[in-house]
């Protein structure tokens, strides 16, 4: 058994492993080795898993902390190394710095229900947009545009009976209105592991929903982005502005007494939206901002504070599971 530590990169040359003393180009792992490691990504501690090796991973600030400390510069080679000396220091104490990856074949079939479903969708899309340019084609492909939208419900079903296994769904999510079944299981097949994310804030970074440079984080050509680009699109488009806005605001009678309550999620878009006004009534005429830029920070503000809610159940109910297995020992 060899214990190794991974300073992990999307670029192969940039990947440093290291144990005991030593720097490996291409080691070769084998059943019962451990590997310790920083920023792996899901699928290739799935394919360690699989190959019989045991693997541990800590939250991405540990080798800055220890950098900063210690005035370690950094390069691929000395991450690697703080990890594996953090590691072998752990292995001592056994606190929260380090946490065993479980693999959860729940999650795996959660995940790759959700890719079929996404795929179903987007063949269906493609097949309405080809009968609208062809009326012809319309009434050829007519019953076969009705069979896959009884096939995405058919998936949709699939996916809910897979979702009620994750307390996270059953006892949270799937009490919100405007969180369908498809979003709630691209949320959590996103996620995966709320552990990962120390603080709500490394969560909304995930979600390129924090500020860099004073801006919003964009993609650029021929970088790997460290954040989902479809994690953003997942909760501004497709839970806030076609979710909670969707649920239909508060209606009021000719009194002004309310006649119909909003959701809980449209009635939060609905405060942070008078927020924005209210606050662009103070500003200078020349710092006024527009509808449709009021509205996006609005929407932003939503999901935030919906990302940060769910992190804070997620954590609360990881912890009382924790508890309850202690008990029980």
């Amino acid at each position: 058994m060899t214990i190794y530590s991974i300073d992990w990169s999307h670029k192969p040359e940039k990947t440093s492993v290291y144990s005991d003393g030593e720097i490996f180009d291409k080691p070769t792992f084998i059943t019962g080795d451990i590997v310790a490691t920083e920023n792996m990504p899901h699928h290739k501690r799935v394919e360690l898993h699989h190959m019989g090796v045991t693997v541990y991973t800590c939250n991405t600030d540990v080798t800055k902390k220890v950098r900063d400390q210690e005035g370690i510069e950094k390069t691929d080679d000395n991450d690697a190394i703080i990890i594996y000396n953090t590691f072998m220091d752990w292995l001592k104490k056994q606190d929260e710095t380090f946490r065993l990856f479980t693999y959860s074949i729940d999650l795996e079939e959660l995940s790759y229900q959700v890719k079929v479903r996404a795929e179903a969708v987007e063949a269906r899309k493609k097949a309405k947009q080809r009968t609208k340019l062809d009326p012809i084609l319309a009434d050829i492909m007519a019953d076969e545009v009705k069979e896959s939208i009884n096939y995405v419900g058919r998936l949709e079903t699939k996916i809910k009976r897979k979702l009620k296994t994750f307390s996270i769904y059953s006892e949270y999510l799937e009490e919100i209105k405007g969180v369908g079944v498809a979003s709630a299981g691209e949320l959590i097949t996103i996620i995966k592991d709320i552990e990962r994310f120390g603080t709500v804030s490394k969560l909304w970074a995930y979600f390129g929903l924090d500020v860099r440079d004073g801006k919003a984080p964009k993609r650029k050509a021929g970088q790997m982005a460290n954040w989902s680009h479809r994690g953003r699109s997942l909760v501004l488009n497709d839970i806030v502005s076609n979710g909670f806005k969707m649920c239909g605001a508060s209606t009021k009678n000719e009194d002004g007494s309310i006649k119909k309550e909003a959701s809980l999620w449209r009635q939060r878009y609905d405060d942070f939206k008078e927020g924005e006004l209210d606050n662009n009534e103070l500003r200078e005429e020349e710092d006024k901002i527009s509808k449709g830029h009021m509205d996006n920070r609005a929407i932003r503000r939503t999901g935030k504070e919906f990302l940060k809610l769910l992190y804070l159940k997620w954590k609360e109910d990881n912890e009382n599971a924790r508890v309850s297995n202690t008990d029980k020992e």
